[in-house]
């Protein structure tokens, strides 16, 4: 890694630090598409809504993108971004309910900031897992990984393209 590259990595890890995100859960009255369906709104810090994140398991009557295969239980996060809601580095953590913890999100790289480096990690300790990224038109995936050991996927591409994540448990 070059010298100026670093120096723009700490700057938008700094810069982080003064960005949170969270994840809440739908209102109660919120519409659910299916039994064993739950969704959440991936908020910013300043109250901007910027996507949201959607469980599933398996029977619920939506079938998993192609890339996961077959999932026990598997989320989708969607995060869109345009010039008003740009902000150097996106993330947010859940813990879904079939365990485990998953960090995903998105932050502008290169030297001039043009890319988007798009990340799915999840951490199961008890079952199988995965991790996938799906970002113009390209996808990346972790592969099934055994139990207790990190499953990170990513992908980066041009700055104007929207990022999905994914996680998946067998």
């Amino acid at each position: 890694m070059r010298k100026f590259d670093r120096s723009i990595a700490l700057g938008f890890a700094s810069a982080a630090l003064a960005v949170s995100t969270s994840v809440t859960s739908a209102s109660a009255d919120a519409p659910q598409t299916a039994v064993g369906t739950t969704t959440e709104v991936i908020t910013l810090a300043d109250g901007t809504e910027v996507g949201q994140v959607t469980h599933h398991q398996r029977g619920d009557g939506t079938q998993p993108p192609a890339e996961l295969g077959d999932p026990e239980e598997w989320g989708v996060a969607t995060i869109e971004m345009d010039d008003s809601t740009i902000k150097p580095m996106i993330e947010a953590c859940t813990n879904p309910s079939s365990g485990g913890k998953w960090c995903y999100g998105w932050y502008l790289t290169g030297a001039t900031a043009t890319k988007k480096y798009c990340y799915s990690n999840y951490y199961h300790g008890t079952k199988t897992h995965k991790s996938s990224v799906t970002i113009a038109n390209g996808s990346a995936s972790s592969g099934w990984v055994a139990k207790g050991a990190y499953a990170n996927a990513n992908r980066t591409t041009g700055a104007a393209y929207t990022c999905k994540t994914y996680y998946a448990t067998k």
